[in-house]
């Protein structure tokens, strides 16, 4: 509910709505598929799918984790004044940009049947990896949540780091182009993370190891995730 009045709010009275991000994403994505391709020497045909699937999730992934810093600072009014669980807050912003997400998707669509993309079957899988996805989401933006409440400086620390993630991880440039260094990817776990959902719609087989890296995140980092909020639980409103 918090999630859908936050959308609500952000763009009352705008004629497009959220849809405004999805026309300026596709815009983005248009300009730097034709540069691009010519800088890494990739068809246009192979590369814009495979930048706007990257993109797309990347803008999901780096939205989530920068907003959700600010979390409890976000829900501080409430937290002062009604007992609710703290994960709720978290679980808020999550919510919030995966909405932000379903709509910015579509622009895959018609890049799709324009260069003539064929996932077949396979595409199902993009399923079970998108909710591996959130689910590694939501144990980072719970750790970033408490870390960022009782360390303010932290944000610009974590906001410098998805600035170089974006360019450390293949969003814009496909692994092929790498050659022998395609283990800069490989060690990657964002590569893996992306790597689930975007090769299942790209009509590509995803490697067992993205599964299992993707998995294993997703089990020892909720772990770490509910082990740190109950530490802290009791210290978090002091902090705010």
């Amino acid at each position: 509910m918090l999630g859908w009045n936050d959308i609500k709010q952000r763009y009352r009275r705008s004629v497009l709505g959220p849809f405004w991000i999805t026309l300026s994403v596709g815009v983005f994505i248009l300009v730097l598929g034709v540069i691009y391709s010519k800088i890494f020497k990739v068809d246009l045909e192979n590369y814009m799918p495979f930048l706007a699937l990257g993109y797309v999730l990347w803008s999901f992934i780096s939205q989530t984790v920068i907003e959700s810093c600010g979390a409890f600072q976000e829900g501080e009014r409430i937290i002062k004044q009604i007992r609710l669980p703290y994960s709720m807050y978290v679980f808020r912003v999550v919510w919030r940009n995966f909405l932000v997400l379903m709509h910015t998707i579509v622009i895959f669509v018609p890049i799709a049947i324009i260069f003539s993309v064929k996932p077949g079957l396979g595409a199902v899988l993009a399923i079970p990896g998108l909710i591996l996805l959130y689910v590694n989401l939501l144990w980072v933006s719970v750790v970033l949540s408490i870390l960022c409440a009782r360390y303010r400086d932290l944000l610009q620390i974590v906001a410098t780091c998805v600035q170089i993630m974006l360019f450390a991880t293949p969003i814009m440039w496909p692994v092929e182009t790498l050659g022998p260094a395609h283990i800069i990817a490989e060690i990657n776990p964002l590569f893996h993370v992306l790597d689930i959902v975007r090769a299942p719609l790209l009509g590509k087989q995803t490697e067992l190891l993205s599964w299992a890296v993707s998995g294993g995140l997703a089990v020892f980092g909720s772990i770490l995730a509910l082990l740190l909020l109950r530490r802290t639980v009791r210290r978090i409103v002091f902090w705010l």
